[in-house]
Parts: structure tokens; sequence; C-alpha cells
């Protein structure tokens, strides 16, 4: 008699192998997919295994899918989500859906495999203002060829620009005079501090990465599998907190590290300065002050007030973590003095104020844009007769 063929065993869906906690959040992931974007992806999904079987168990058949693909993709570069990501794009291209972002890229990868990348290395440009600055990643092929990343992100906003390309040796060294013409007094730093700005960047960049900056998408994946990212400011290793003098800085300190050529551009932008200057221009014109005094108590108020409203906690935070970049630049520039002036600008920005003092640091930044914007309004066209009139009445104690 024949052998009765046994059954074959059905798989177990993939749901049954995560942890229950994770199926429940599953659950609710597919309820509510719709709800899933780049800003709260990585808090929604904990694990790649959870971002695997949730593509896997998403609907195939609403374009509302693709925006969470990409959503997902952007966040979990590990093959298996991806792999996963590709299934169901084909499945819904098959229906009709489809959209370009998530189509396979023409030509050979970008990256290749770790083991091929010889001594990787990174250079940064200054910090301005606004928290913005220029990176430039090399990774050396074997036998041949350089994987490039070049563009300027910003603390706040994350990616301004991105591009990664590959080019050849002789081709690289047009690509270092682009960039060292763009940003002046660049310095080379280690793979690890420019892999941490730029993951700090991506983990920024909420709305998603635009067009110009998507090649950062290529670069990641090495970067994660290779790389370990700072837990700190660089600088910490270069110069630790106990070498930082106690007590902060002082006023002839403060304005030396401000005057330095790489801080010209730290000043508040001009919208964020208006409700002050209308402030100090409502107390100058008052007629209920008479004395200079009270006006210059008055004026000192609005400054304080300003300065705190301005620089609330997070922006405080930018601000020391700004003077860190800018401490470990001095620092590579071999300007001890400025580093440790900055540094311990920096470190004064975690004291707590008071209702009647604040920051000497933010203080003299404020200060100085005020000059800088009334200095402006009185050499702009036409600014003789009523602005003129205007800025001349602003008193700066």
């Amino acid at each position: 008699m024949a052998k009765r063929k046994k059954p074959k065993k059905k798989k177990p869906h993939p749901s049954s192998l995560l942890p229950q906690e994770q199926q429940t959040q599953l659950t609710a992931l597919l309820e509510n997919f719709k709800n899933l974007t780049h800003a709260n992806v990585n808090e929604q999904i904990a694990s790649p295994e959870l971002a695997q079987v949730f593509i896997e168990s998403l609907p195939t058949k609403d374009a509302e899918v693709i925006p969470v693909l990409l959503a997902v993709r952007g966040a979990f570069p590990q093959k298996n989500v991806q792999k996963a990501i590709k299934k169901t794009f084909f499945k819904l291209k098959q229906k009709g859906i489809t959209h370009p972002d998530l189509e396979p890229e023409k030509g050979p990868p970008v990256l290749t495999r770790s083991p091929e990348v010889s001594d990787p290395s990174a250079f940064l440009g200054p910090i301005d203002g606004s928290g913005s600055r220029g990176v430039l990643l090399l990774l050396p092929l074997i036998p041949t060829g350089v994987d490039v990343g070049m563009g300027a992100v910003s603390d706040e906003l994350g990616f301004i620009q991105f591009f990664v390309g590959r080019y050849s040796k002789k081709q690289l060294k047009e690509i270092k005079k682009i960039f060292f013409s763009s940003f002046d007094n660049a310095i080379e730093t280690s793979i690890s501090h420019a892999a941490t700005l730029l993951e700090r960047a991506y983990r920024k960049s909420e709305e998603g990465l635009n067009e110009s900056s998507r090649g950062y998408l290529q670069m990641r994946p090495w970067i994660l599998e290779n790389v370990s990212l700072l837990e700190q400011s660089a600088i910490y290793d270069l110069m630790p907190i106990d070498r930082i003098s106690e007590g902060g800085l002082t006023s002839s300190q403060i304005e030396k590290l401000l005057a330095h050529e790489l801080m010209k551009t730290w000043i508040i932008d001009l919208d964020k300065m208006k409700p002050l200057v209308e402030n100090i221009q409502k107390v100058t014109e008052s007629r209920i002050l008479v004395s200079d005094a009270q006006k210059t108590e008055q004026i000192a108020e609005a400054k304080r007030k300003a300065t705190r409203e301005i620089f609330p906690e997070e922006k405080r935070l930018f601000m020391k973590g700004r003077l860190e970049e800018m401490a470990y630049f001095f620092s590579k520039l071999e300007e001890e003095e400025m580093a440790r002036l900055s540094l311990t600008a920096a470190q004064s920005l975690d004291e707590k104020e008071s209702p009647f003092l604040v920051n000497a640091f933010l203080e003299a930044i404020v200060e100085r844009t005020l000059a800088f914007h009334v200095q402006g309004a009185e050499k702009a066209p036409g600014s003789e007769g009523r602005a003129g009139e205007a800025s001349s009445k602003i008193i700066i104690p």
C-alpha cells in the first residue's frame, strides 16, 4: 500500500512569534495605521521585528499605505524590514498603486558592504548663529572609488541639504574643494562625531527627508552597522569638565569669545527681537517715567524678560550644545583659550536663573543682537528720517 502523505504543517503567522505586549501593539497599529508618520514612527514601533510584521500585515488595497511604508523605511534600515516593504509595495503595484520614492533605484547601489570600506574620514564646518553647519563624510572603497556624503545640517531643523554619490579619487579633490570653499576653517573629526550629528539631523527631520537630503537613507545603513554614536559632546574627550573654571565667565571674557571671527554670525533673528525693540521704544517715549534712572531700569527689565522668552529651556539646551561643539572646534584649531571660554559658557547654561538675573552669555547675545539690528536700521537706505529718529532713542545701558 502506498504511504499516505502527511499533511504539511501550516507555518505560524509571524505575529504569533511576537511577545504578547508587541502583539497588542500590532493590533493597535493596524487599526490606526493612517496615523503613523515620520515624526512618531520610532515611538509607535519599538523593534525591527514588530516593524516587519506590521508591514506584512498592512492592507494592500489602500493608497494611504504608501506614507506608512515611507515612514517605516526611513526609520528601520534592517534587511528584514526593507524586504517586507518591497514585497508590500509590489502587491500595491499589482493593484495599480505606486509611488516614485518606493520604486527600485536604477544602477548599482551607492554603498557597499562594510568590509569594502577602508579608512573613512569626516570633516565639519563651524556652527553659525542658527545652529547650522556643513558635514562631509568620505568612505574610500576597495579596490577603488569613494562614497561621499556632503551637505548641511541644523540642530533644530535637521537636514538642510544632503547628497550622496560615488566618485573616483581624482574627482574627490574637486568635492573637497567645493566643501572647503563653502565652509571656511572646516576641521577633520571622527566618523563617530559626524555620524552622531547626521543621526540627530535625521531624527529632527519630522516631515521626512526632502528631495535634496533623501540620499542620507543610502548611507544610513552603513553608519548604523559600523559606527558607534557619541553619548556626549566630542569636546569632553579632549577637555574634561574638571579642567573648566567654576563661576562662569566675566563680561570681558564673553566679549572676547563673541568677538572671535567664527562667532560673528551668533545673533538672534530680527523677528524674535521685535517685541524687545518695541518695549524699549515705549519706555524711551514714556511720559510716566521721568528720570533716566527709571527708564534705564525699565529697559534692563525688558531685556531680562526678552532673554527668558527667547531662550526657554529647549533653546538653552540648543545653545549649550552649540557652545560645546564650538569648544571642540576651537580645540581642533589649537585655540585652547577660546575652547575653554566656549565650554565654560556652555556649562553656565546648566545653572538655574533667578527672577532678577539671567545667564550672562545669553544676555550678551541679546545685547549684541540689539546693537546689530539698531546699527543695521541706521545704515539702511532711507533710514535717516523716521527709522533713524526711532533708533536713536533706544537706550542701551
